[in-house]
């Protein structure tokens, strides 16, 4: 089975040829090769060997005088080219005569296109001329493979399942469709459109299509790793050029999740759906449309703003037996959240869970701290439903919850998803597992925790903190305590003497020492922030330990 799909430019010797008429090139032998497909060109370098890296497919360029001065003869040349797989040779010359008869019979032989060039042509020029050529061909061509599989796409979307997708593939490459299932077996035919069309051999061999004159291309179409079917065009030899074989590697996916919703879905399914929302929540995907389609075509709208959330599993919490309450916490959380959220979009993991979260545009459009208040809320809810629902605490493995912040569009999915591995990450270290971390909330720590341990950061402590560190370590005297305890009621005295269990007359002393030591007011709006700065950074220094 002919499974080829390098990614050859469709520009044929022909379409060159004619882009060369201008500069007064004439083909004089290997005419029945003029449909060879062109990948590049290269010009003769001036020492041997000639031609260096050619890989198949090149427009080979040179002079014949140049060939001369390296002792090398055309025919010898030509040879050599002709086994390396150019598409075609041009030589720079004073006449038809000077290449020489035996040059022009072996290019009819190798069905190898041999065209005369004048003898004053700049092969420099046309080395670019025509790989610019090559290149702008090759990009009319991808646009065009990428409009056919939009269009197969939305016939996907709206259900035109895998006969509908074929007969308008067939339709669209005017080539013969054929899809085959993993053992091979055809499934589905569809011819292309007209009366005129090729009649198919009985048996699908190389050998049966070779003797009718058809060749065909096929790709594997795979869920995952695991190859479920083929599919193939077939054509007249010789008919079949880049375009099919972009296409036809864009389609297999879409026949691929047509595949899926064929078999139980349950396992192939999930898989399909964890690894989009793993493309989803990492912005895998070259175009945004293509990944708010492929979200629709497994039950997702995507236009919704979103909010990713991240469940894991304690590092102290062991592998647990298959088929015990404990590897059931994910199944579990799983059904909680879709009964919150009946669209969202769930994945899980032995020990982790990610999750989609839709949020109404209600929500998503109120003030970010009042509607970050409401999910946190429910999710809370979903947490006390989980231990309600498990009858027994012990039972329930430890997991702690990272939250990131709305998504308003697609585009923002893997911002929210880095703050929630962040949110995770940061509040697991500082305030403990089993616990929600919203990103939102964690404030002026998202700086802080990712500078712990630079220089500058420790210089700021102590330099703002120095002097009331020293005094508490000397005559425990608890200025830190009482200044935390002083911002933590917003600067109220009261509030503060009352929380703090201290007479009014007590805590002004105390601020007053805070005051002498520092040698600056609290009222000092610059020193207030730099103290609050410092006081979080001595709270990440001790959970930190």
């Amino acid at each position: 089975m002919n499974s080829s799909t390098s990614p050859i430019s469709s520009a044929s010797v022909r379409n060159i040829l004619t882009l060369l008429v201008p500069r007064d090139a004439q083909l004089v032998a290997g005419v029945e090769g003029l449909d060879r497909r062109v990948t590049w060109a290269t010009r003769m370098r001036a020492r041997l060997p000639a031609f260096e890296s050619v890989r198949g497919g090149e427009l080979a360029l040179l002079a014949l005088s140049q060939l001369r001065r390296l002792d090398e003869t055309l025919p010898h040349l030509l040879i050599s080219l002709h086994k390396e797989g150019v598409a075609a040779i041009a030589v720079a010359a004073p006449s038809l005569v000077s290449l020489g008869s035996e040059a022009v019979i072996m290019a009819d032989q190798f069905h190898l296109p041999l065209i005369l060039l004048p003898s004053t042509a700049s092969l420099e020029e046309i080395e670019r001329e025509v790989i610019t050529f090559v290149v702008s061909f090759r990009g009319e061509i991808e646009r065009k493979a990428t409009e056919i599989s939009h269009q197969l796409m939305q016939l996907s979307i709206q259900g035109a399942g895998l006969q509908g997708v074929c007969e308008h593939l067939a339709s669209t490459c005017n080539k013969w469709v054929i899809l085959q299932d993993a053992n091979q077996q055809v499934r589905f035919q569809a011819p292309p459109p007209g009366d005129d069309s090729p009649a198919l051999p009985a048996a699908l061999t190389e050998e049966a299509l070779w003797l009718k004159g058809l060749t065909r291309i096929t790709v594997p179409i795979q869920i995952r790793h695991e190859v479920v079917g083929y599919l193939s065009l077939i054509g007249n030899d010789g008919d079949l050029d880049y375009l099919e074989r972009l296409v036809l590697g864009q389609v297999a996916p879409i026949l691929a999740l047509e595949f899926a919703r064929e078999r139980e879905r349950s396992e192939v399914e999930s898989r399909y759906s964890a690894e989009a929302l793993m493309d989803v929540l990492q912005g895998n995907y070259q175009q945004p449309e293509e990944m708010l389609a492929r979200a629709r075509l497994l039950g997702y709208d995507l236009i919704t703003p979103q909010i990713v959330t991240i469940f894991e599993l304690s590092p102290d919490e062991p592998e647990y037996p298959a088929g015990s309450p404990q590897a059931q916490w994910s199944k579990r959380l799983r059904d909680e959240l879709l009964r919150t959220w009946p669209v969202s979009w769930v994945s899980s993991e032995t020990r982790r869970v990610l999750a989609l979260l839709p949020i109404s545009e209600s929500i998503a459009d109120i003030a970010d701290a009042q509607g970050e208040k409401g999910i946190f809320t429910r999710l809370e809810r979903v947490q006390v439903r989980m231990q309600q629902g498990n009858g027994s605490n012990d039972c329930l493995p430890v997991y702690t919850v990272g939250i990131g912040r709305f998504a308003k569009d697609i585009q923002q999915i893997p911002q929210s998803h880095r703050e929630a591995q962040q949110a995770l990450e940061i509040g697991r270290r500082l305030f403990g597992e089993g616990k929600l971390h919203s990103f939102a909330r964690l404030g002026i720590y998202r700086l802080l925790f990712h500078l712990y341990g630079h220089l500058e950061l420790s210089d700021f402590y102590q330099e703002t903190l120095g002097p009331l560190l020293e005094s508490d370590s000397r005559s425990n005297s608890a200025l830190i305590e009482t200044l935390e305890g002083f911002f933590r009621c917003n600067g109220n005295l009261s509030e503060t003497a009352r929380t703090m269990h201290l007479h009014r007359n007590s805590l002004l002393y105390r601020l007053g020492r805070i005051e002498e030591l520092l040698g600056r007011s609290l009222e000092d709006p610059e020193l207030r922030l730099s103290l609050q700065i410092a006081l979080k950074i001595r709270y990440l220094q001790k959970e930190s330990k």
